[in-house]
């Protein structure tokens, strides 16, 4: 009897499973099909670009916002040191395009825990323009960007403006694992809150008005929080604002990342949905198909259940297979896609990694995490302590001996 309940439950989990791939799956094609009815809205912009190191392709990346089709923008980079490898290539393409209105700022005030937000802030004081664009190093995108995005803007009541992005330029592993999920998975999460008008903001786009942002107390407000952006969002949204989802998509560059960037990358963004949106993280293994499919197929005594692991391992393959090519134009290689399910049992320990722990390392810090992703700077660890201390001791009683 508890074998035949134990077997329901799990086809009742596959279900849910099936259910909400195939809605993120059509909440995506609904996001991103063409808009016809557009407004021609294009005021100035300024565009911030907070840099820290070499990004892949990072000089395409930025030369893709130099060759925007826009009528008025300002490019702001920031680097906080003065070493920084990104200098060099933001200073080629200060020089190849001199007419554009773009500078490189270097340092940054001491401002808050949040790197990012650090050189957020630097960037606010050379300002130009009234609306701001907050656009991440390692994303690249075509010329009708901002006029594809601003449009939104133009909609009473909005005061932000997000974007869809899609994964690229996958080579090893690691960077398969991630382009895999940030097109499938990901992909279809961000587009089904949005349908849901849910707030699920990802900091690699941003446009806004400088009004909004005041209105929410500023960058001042987010300055000790890892997940900024979509607290951004939830203080837009709590301030009567509405947030829209553009159609258009960019790219994020991931050519050679490894499997050990891969898991800590996921590991802080599930720990930042932990703390942002807590029920929604708790059923997230339930969206896992591989795992669901094989947790089925070995405690299941049919045939049936073995059957429910195709279906759901096959499910999952085809959902990155033709997000991947909805989104970018190409679908993933095949010896690519087989990585498919192995993603999905990957990040499982990693989900419950999140449930318990709350450390992350993040540009180069250490960091706990509390409440709404708020940071706190790690100390030295106690057992480390513990042997200084030790070592110390001993020192002393050999100098009072001698």
């Amino acid at each position: 009897m508890a074998m035949v309940n134990a077997n329901y439950l799990l086809g009742l989990i596959a279900i849910f499973a099936v259910t909400t791939t195939l809605f993120g799956m059509i909440a995506l094609f609904w996001a991103t099909r063409r808009r016809t009815n557009l407004p021609l809205f294009t005021p100035p912009v300024s565009i911030y670009k907070p840099l820290k190191g070499l990004d892949e392709g990072l000089e395409e990346n930025l030369r893709s916002f130099f060759e925007l089709d826009y009528p008025t923008f300002q490019l702001l980079f920031c680097v906080a040191d003065s070493d920084d490898p990104a200098i060099p290539t933001v200073s080629r393409l200060l020089a190849e395009y001199p007419e554009q209105d773009a500078q490189l700022i270097v340092g940054c005030p001491a401002f808050g825990l949040n790197p990012k937000v650090e050189s957020l802030a630097a960037m606010d004081r050379y300002r130009r323009h009234e609306i701001l664009l907050i656009s991440d190093s390692n994303v690249r995108v075509r010329p009708s960007y901002l006029r594809e995005t601003a449009c939104y803007l133009a909609e009473p009541g909005v005061g932000l403006v997000t974007n869809l992005f899609v994964g690229v330029g996958e080579v090893q592993t690691g960077a398969v694992l991630e382009n895999l999920e940030l097109n499938g998975f990901i992909a279809g999460g961000v587009a089904a809150a949005s349908l849901l008008r849910m707030t699920c903001v990802v900091g690699k786009s941003m446009l806004m008005p400088v009004r909004v942002l005041e209105a929410i107390g500023g960058f001042a407000a987010v300055r000790n929080l890892l997940a900024e952006d979509q607290v951004i969002g939830m203080r837009v949204r709590k301030a009567g604002y509405a947030i829209r989802l553009s159609h258009h998509v960019i790219e994020n560059v991931n050519q050679t990342r490894g499997f050990r960037w891969f898991l800590n990358r996921h590991s802080r963004w599930y720990k930042i949905r932990r703390r942002l949106a807590f029920p929604t993280f708790v059923i997230e293994p339930t969206a896992n198909l591989a795992t669901i499919g094989l947790v089925w197929a070995f405690s299941g005594e049919t045939h049936i259940a073995w059957g429910g692991l195709v279906v759901l391992v096959g499910l999952g393959m085809a959902r990155d297979a033709i997000q991947t090519r909805w989104l970018r134009g190409t679908f993933p290689r095949m010896r690519h896609l087989v990585l498919s399910p192995a993603k999905d049992l990957f990040l499982l320990p990693v989900w419950f990694d999140a449930l318990v722990n709350d450390r992350v390392q993040w540009r180069g810090h250490r960091f706990r995490i509390g409440r709404f992703t708020r940071l706190r700077s790690t100390g030295v660890p106690l057992s480390v302590r513990q042997r200084v201390r030790r070592v110390q001791r001993l020192r002393a009683q050999q100098e009072h001996k001698g």
